[in-house]
Parts: C-alpha cells; sequence; structure tokens
C-alpha cells in the first residue's frame, strides 16, 4: 500500500496548478496548497483501502498473519481515516463543528466492525448522538469549541495508548494484538484530527494547524514502526514512508 501512496502523492503533485510547480531559483516550487491537497487525498485513500479491503492492505505492509478482530478492528481504522480526511477538506471556519457530525457519521458507518469486536449499541450510537449534537451546538456557538477538541483528543489518547482500559470500558470483547494495534491506528487519526482542530480553536491558520497535525501524525507512525511492526511480522519500512511523507507534508506546510 506505501507504494501505491508514493505513486499517488506523485501522480497529485504533478497534477497541481503550474503556479505551485513553478521553478524558481532552481528548486521545485511545491507549496502549502498542494501539500495540503497530497495529504488530505492520501489520507482518505488510505481509509477508503483499509475500510473497503482491510486483510488487502495489511498483506501489503507485510502483515500476513490476520485475525477477524484485527481485520474489523482495520476496517474502524479506515473509517477513522476518511473521517480526519473530510474533516481536512471541510471549511476551516466550520471544520470544528462538522467534526462533530462527521464522527457520528463514523461511528455508524464503522458499527458492523465495532459491534463485531464487542462494543454494544449504546456505546457506539450514544456516541454518534453525543458528536452529532456537539457538533450543531458548536456550529450555532451555543458550545466551546474545545469540547469537541477534547472529545477527540481524549479517545484518541484513550485508543492509541489505553486499549485495554478502553475495551474495559465499554464492555468489548478481549482484542487479539492485531486488534489492540488496529484500535492503535484510529487513536492515532483521532490525535491527528485532535491537533487539527485544537490548532484552529487557537485561531491558527489552516495550513498551520494541518502541519502540526501532520507532525503528530509522522511521529506517531515513527513510534509504531519501532515498536509495534516488528510484532505483528510487518516490517518496518511502510510505516516508516508514512513517517517520511508526513514530515515533508509538514514542513511545506510551515515553510
Amino acid at each position: 500500500m506505501y507504494k501505491v501512496l508514493l505513486v499517488l502523492a506523485s501522480a497529485a503533485a504533478l497534477k497541481r496548478p503550474q503556479r505551485g510547480l513553478a521553478v524558481r531559483g532552481g528548486e521545485l516550487g511545491l507549496d502549502a496548497d498542494t501539500a495540503i491537497s497530497v495529504g488530505t487525498k492520501l489520507m482518505g485513500l488510505s481509509g477508503i483501502y483499509a475500510y473497503v479491503s482491510p486483510k488487502e492492505n495489511l498483506d501489503k505492509y507485510g502483515v500476513t498473519k490476520t485475525d477477524q478482530n484485527g481485520l474489523d478492528n482495520m476496517r474502524w481504522a479506515g473509517a477513522q481515516q476518511i473521517t480526519t480526511a473530510a474533516i481536512f477538506a471541510a471549511d476551516s471556519e466550520k471544520a470544528i463543528g462538522l467534526s462533530g457530525y462527521y464522527a457520528a457519521w463514523c461511528l455508524i458507518a464503522s458499527a458492523p466492525a465495532t459491534k463485531a469486536v464487542g462494543f454494544p449499541d449504546w456505546c457506539i450510537y450514544g456516541w454518534a448522538a453525543v458528536c452529532a449534537a456537539l457538533g450543531a451546538k458548536t456550529l450555532s456557538g451555543d458550545v466551546s469549541p474545545w469540547v469537541l477538541v477534547a472529545v477527540w483528543g481524549l479517545n484518541g489518547l484513550q485508543q492509541k495508548f489505553m486499549q485495554d482500559t478502553c475495551i474495559e470500558l465499554y464492555g468489548a470483547n478481549k482484542q487479539s494484538k492485531l486488534g489492540k494495534s488496529m484500535m492503535g491506528i484510529s487513536g492515532q487519526s483521532m490525535l491527528m484530527t485532535a491537533t487539527y482542530i485544537g490548532a484552529l480553536a487557537q485561531g491558527k491558520s489552516a495550513t498551520e494547524a494541518f502541519a502540526l497535525s501532520w507532525i503528530v501524525g509522522g511521529a506517531l507512525v515513527a513510534v509504531f514502526a519501532f515498536t509495534e511492526a516488528e510484532g505483528l511480522g510487518a516490517p518496518k519500512t511502510g510505516p516508516l514512508v508514512w513517517a517520511a511523507i508526513s514530515a515533508g507534508i509538514a514542513y511545506l506546510c510551515s515553510k
């Protein structure tokens, strides 16, 4: 999958308007607009592939020994990546409020997978209702944008670093090693979203927020490469390519 992503990133960059690729001083003038476009598309395409074909997606990263628990959680991770991409693509002035609606969609769309791993209906649909209500109230100005930032951030931290606590809290089934790792991928996307909308809430520009989000994402995927990949029987190459892409996107946005 990471090889496909590299090809898509190159193609997306080359399709940008000429102003983004103008040669200045002998350098290829890739700009922040290009980075945002490429990053958003890569996040969305990666999520779609993980959601539609979780086993094939894991195979591309070298994870050949899979189980149903891991595949279901891979679908959940894919839905989170699609959601993060949608938030990146949204109007930055409305992105925080819209993130509540998108979170509700994500929970409902991925319900077959999360229910299969033992998360109860009240958890899935209850959180969907809460997120949608917070989205509406944030857009109307009745609720602080920091509430949704906290929802994304706290849930992201729990799924990335405290899977056992999350499982126990909601009474889900015991998860496999691969399943927990894929929960961590979901948490990573949530933390990228929390970073992005948190930066927007602070008054930073969409470009600055995007850069910070990809710095966080790149750091987390690099940690995954050195702490989890080997245990899943996967080479470090795939996640490290993602880390390199993340660093490039963040650099272009912060120039």
